[in-house]
């Protein structure tokens, strides 16, 4: 995972969208560099001569405190629209994994991936990669999120899966963006707190 795929914004003064390229991902607004080396993520500030060891649950909550992915994703009318060119793949088949006679799971196939856009707004997901299982769902209807290194997989209604792997735009960013749609939606219509997302959307009273 490139740097700034977890850094997508700048922990230090909210700028978004961060800087970056591998293991470094930099700041055009306050002049920040965090660099990972040997498993240690350093943070240089500017005027400062050496760099300081910071941890990356340290970064995710700063970046959480300005804000997060949403105030990008919010518009000035106070609506929430986002979108990020994917590659997009569906499922295909699915095979049950057994290790001495008990089930541990399935093992999923995806089908060719193909270049699309995914949108969200407060209310739904869209999904266009010109193919017939394109489409919108409601974020009441998903079934769970989750997050790899470089992707996004979707459940959605009818037992369909999608995977999203981001061109030009941070698989966590967008995690965290679906998981807070998700919730809001849920509190939205009643249905109580989302506490887990994976393996399913599970709520809490």
């Amino acid at each position: 995972m490139a740097l700034i795929d977890l850094c997508y914004r700048c922990p230090q003064c909210g700028h978004d969208p961060m800087s970056g390229e591998g293991d470094a991902a930099w700041c055009a607004s306050c002049g920040i560099r965090i660099e990972r080396s040997r498993g240690r993520l350093l943070l240089s500030l500017p005027g400062r001569d050496m760099p300081f060891q910071v941890n990356a649950a340290d970064l995710c909550r700063r970046i959480d405190e300005h804000g997060g992915p949403i105030t990008r994703a919010t518009r000035d009318d106070g609506t929430v629209e986002y979108s990020a060119r994917a590659l997009i793949s569906w499922r295909v088949s699915e095979q049950a994994v057994r290790y001495r006679g008990v089930l541990r799971g399935f093992a999923e196939s995806m089908g060719s991936a193909i270049p699309g856009t995914i949108t969200v707004d407060r209310e739904r997901v869209h999904v266009d990669c010109g193919d017939r299982q394109a489409g919108s769902w409601r974020h009441l209807d998903l079934g769970a999120v989750q997050a790899s290194s470089s992707s996004l997989q979707l459940s959605l209604p009818d037992d369909q899966l999608v995977q999203l792997r981001f061109l030009d735009d941070s698989p966590r960013r967008w995690e965290t963006l679906m998981r807070r749609l998700i919730a809001e939606a849920y509190e939205g219509a009643g249905r109580g707190r989302v506490v887990e997302f994976q393996p399913r959307i599970v709520t809490r009273w």
